[in-house]
């Protein structure tokens, strides 16, 4: 794949993941404290980690597998920190759905809550960019009934200076902190 495509298809996800955020509004968290939070999903499309590869990997190769983790593990630590909700690990979820649409999204969000017991959940969209080393990081977040009450997205660029070697597992902790910083700036448009 060459560089110019992968770049392309990296902005082109993005914008859908901004269009798909912007449809909401952006909401406000401040009101939620200490209520039990779950994630439905946290990858790059929002679904089960691993349904797609991430962007500027080969599917299923080691490095897509360390990133993403790397980035997941970001994202749970600032969901985790953030004032505005008790967040539950995406690890301790059960009957997590296959997939999720448009279409499912509200009936699948209710079933997800019922089952985990929580009183709103979070899905994340987290997608990096091998070329700028940064993360963008969107998330939409339902009410138990599955109504949206808050969206937000937001980038982080990566280090300075840049890694030398993106996809090594030197680099791991450099994606985990950049996810982090995506994830609390996201959090902090909508007072979370």
């Amino acid at each position: 794949m060459s560089s110019t495509y992968q770049r392309l298809t990296l902005l082109l996800a993005s914008l859908l993941t901004a269009a798909a955020l912007a449809s909401c509004t952006e909401g406000n968290l401040s009101r939620l404290r200490y209520v039990r939070t779950g994630a439905i999903g946290i990858g790059p499309t929002g679904d089960l980690p691993g349904d797609r590869a991430l962007p500027l990997f080969k599917s299923d190769s080691p490095e897509e597998l360390r990133v993403h983790q790397a980035i997941r593990r970001g994202v749970e630590r600032a969901l985790n920190d953030s004032r505005a909700f008790d967040y539950v690990p995406f690890a301790k979820m059960q009957q997590i759905p296959q997939r999720l649409n448009p279409f499912n999204e509200r009936a699948e969000v209710k079933k997800f809550a019922a089952a985990n017991h929580l009183k709103t959940v979070i899905r994340v969209w987290a997608t990096p960019d091998m070329s700028q080393q940064s993360v963008s990081v969107g998330f939409l977040t339902h009410a138990r009934s599955g109504k949206a009450i808050a969206s937000s997205l937001a980038m982080a660029p990566g280090p300075v200076p840049p890694l030398k070697n993106p996809a090594a597992r030197s680099s791991l902790p450099a994606w985990e902190k950049t996810a982090y910083e995506a994830t609390k700036k996201a959090l902090a448009k909508v007072r979370g």
